[in-house]
């Protein structure tokens, strides 16, 4: 990621600041197939495809019994019985592909905060999107506990995008 900035940004005065130019070409979306991830799924699309970015869609697996993988989901409304969490990222497959946005889709093993900073630091992710947990009540004051722990871990930005 690159930034026009001259000189540590705690340093930064007016006459530093030249155009803006970050730049992103690989994002990474988490995805569990819940309503806040496909909004999620949204906005990462949204934004590799303004940055001409790709991105790599992952599901963590924490040990379900056999899942079905998203080539296998043939036809748009044949959900039944597919788990969540590959229907997530059939919708991510398609998304991207219906706006031209490079993607592949992955099923990782492991602890799911960890792996997500895991692949973001192995794949030299310049962002990582999901979504936050849908939590009501009292617990809605703070994010969900992977959302929370991912932002803390990761290396760079997390967009984590809230749903009602």
């Amino acid at each position: 990621m690159d930034v026009c900035i001259k000189g540590p940004a705690e340093d930064i005065r007016l006459g530093d600041i030249d155009e803006v130019c970050h730049e992103m070409s690989r994002i990474l979306l988490a995805t569990d197939g819940s309503a806040p991830s496909i909004a999620a799924t949204e906005y990462a699309v949204m934004l590799a495809k303004t940055f001409g970015a790709e991105v790599r869609a992952i599901y963590v697996d924490t040990g379900l019994d056999a899942i079905t993988y998203p080539e296998e989901v043939m036809t748009e409304d044949v959900y039944e019985g597919v788990h969540a969490s590959i229907k997530g990222l059939a919708i991510a497959k398609t998304m991207c592909e219906r706006n031209g946005v490079p993607c592949d889709v992955e099923v990782v093993q492991g602890g799911v905060a960890k792996r997500i900073v895991a692949v973001a630091e192995e794949w030299k992710a310049d962002m990582v999107v999901l979504g936050d947990t849908g939590r009501t009540g009292l617990k809605r004051l703070a994010l969900g506990s992977v959302a929370e722990t991912v932002v803390k871990g990761s290396p760079v930005p997390v967009l984590v995008i809230k749903t009602d």
